[in-house]
């Protein structure tokens, strides 16, 4: 499993790439399509809402998906380099400026992409989603590593 690893990361950096590179038209064409079916699922009489309502519903979801999106995929990615890098000396450190590295470079991709433009406000929310991702990796391979070697009573209270 820890071959696939650098694998599954390449391939959600070119996902990550590919939806950067989508102009800005046919992104709010992905999100808003999203956020219809959000606002289908929260509010259980939305088709009988007034279209200018379900505009001014999916438009305040929108903004909220976009962000929890940008989260998301970069909390992913900061699990899978701290995964990729557990062994390695300043594994935190590395897996957190890679993300946010990255975090950068696609902000900058976007201000080549039609109708699209880089924001230091997307910048800090994938860098907080990477933290988040290797702060669940790093709970996750303690957990894990204190399982391996039953380090954990039957009671689960952490042996000292």
């Amino acid at each position: 499993m820890k071959k696939m690893i650098p694998v599954f990361l390449i391939m959600q950096m070119i996902i990550m790439f590919c939806f950067s590179a989508q102009p800005a038209e046919e992104s709010s064409e992905t999100s808003s399509g999203f956020c219809v079916m959000l606002a289908k699922l929260l509010y259980l009489d939305y088709e009988n809402y007034a279209i200018s309502i379900q505009e001014i519903i999916t438009n305040g979801l929108e903004f909220i998906v976009r962000k929890t999106a940008h989260f998301t995929e970069y909390a992913v990615m900061g699990f899978l380099w701290y995964l990729y890098l557990a062994n390695k000396k300043y594994n935190i450190l590395i897996s957190i400026s890679a993300t946010s590295l990255y975090a950068c470079t696609d902000e900058f991709h976007q201000l080549f992409v039609a109708g699209r433009s880089g924001q230091i406000r997307d910048v800090f929310i994938d860098t907080c989603g990477g933290n988040f991702g290797v702060f669940i990796a790093f709970i996750f391979l303690c957990i894990y590593q204190c399982c391996k070697h039953q380090e954990i009573l039957k009671k689960g209270v952490w042996q000292i």
